[in-house]
């Protein structure tokens, strides 16, 4: 009833696909952040790109991983058709040695498609985060900390570095060296345009990103404040004050938020971003 068809190459991949993943742009902020980042760069050494068919050859979803990143699970099926895409994924993840280490997905896709997949495979899960997808198009008027947003720059790689060190470990399922963190930092420094300290008498105090342009929007990411300086407000001030700049020339802003945070969902809310949708980032065990 359905088919799966790899891509080798993320051009030809996005031609097929974008369509289908704009009905929902902020929703599927990351899997077309990913492309069009892939189209661009090379930042992404073997993704696997996966295309899901029906019998009529209309576009119902999508596979996309980065190893070692999970797999992102975009899906627009019944429920009970669910098994079937499991059973063909496993088969190819057998023929082609690929391993699969989680999915994300939108909630319930995610849940239904790891129920199968267990079902099939004989392995086991547990639920690594639940997340949030949010959407803004217009920044609230609200009080920001003292300081101001200042950009990232050269010869701060080795704070920018540490912080991302302590960013994965919070919140990202792999580990990250020191020596990548260092790379991903300069590399940060040296081609992005939109990473920013929030800095307090010179001295930076809180950070975050924008990254992973779609077609009218970008995200919001890497929102970090060390833990002697939170409660503060500087990461709503930072983020707020990005969010600004980023719609200067773009039509929203979305970002993932961790369900089991309240305070940085309150925080977000506070600067007007809205629910798009609930995530979850299922580990495969």
């Amino acid at each position: 009833m359905y088919k799966l068809t790899q891509y080798k190459d993320p051009t030809s991949f996005h031609d097929k696909v974008h369509s289908f993943l704009m009905e929902n742009e902020a929703a599927n902020n990351l899997p077309l952040g990913l492309l069009n980042t892939m189209r661009t760069s090379d930042k992404y050494k073997d993704p696997l790109l996966l295309l899901v068919e029906n019998k009529d050859d209309k576009v119902v979803g999508s596979f996309i991983m980065t190893p070692p990143h999970y797999l992102v699970c975009t899906l627009k099926i019944g429920k009970e058709e669910i098994q079937g895409i499991a059973e063909l994924l496993k088969a190819f993840c057998e023929n082609s040695t690929i391993t699969i280490p989680g999915f994300v997905a939108e909630k319930e896709t995610a849940l239904q498609l790891t129920h199968a997949w267990c079902h099939v495979t004989g392995e086991s899960f547990n639920i690594r985060m639940k997340q949030r997808v949010y959407q803004l198009n217009k920044v609230n008027n609200i009080p920001l900390s003292d300081g101001k947003m200042v950009p990232i720059r050269s010869g701060q790689e080795g704070l920018l570095a540490r912080w991302i060190s302590e960013f994965v470990a919070d919140t990202e399922v792999i580990s990250m060296s020191t020596d990548e963190a260092l790379k991903r930092a300069k590399d940060m420094i040296g081609t992005e345009p939109y990473v920013f300290f929030w800095e307090v008498d010179g001295q930076p105090v809180s950070m975050a990103r924008g990254a992973r342009r779609t077609e009218n929007g970008i995200t919001v990411n890497f929102v970090y404040t060390p833990s002697e300086n939170r409660k503060k407000g500087y990461a709503s001030s930072v983020v707020a004050e990005l969010s600004r700049l980023l719609l200067e020339k773009h039509s929203f802003c979305s970002l993932y938020t961790d369900l089991d945070n309240p305070t940085s969902n309150k925080i977000y809310m506070e600067i007007g971003y809205n629910r798009v949708c609930d995530s979850m980032m299922i580990s495969i065990v």
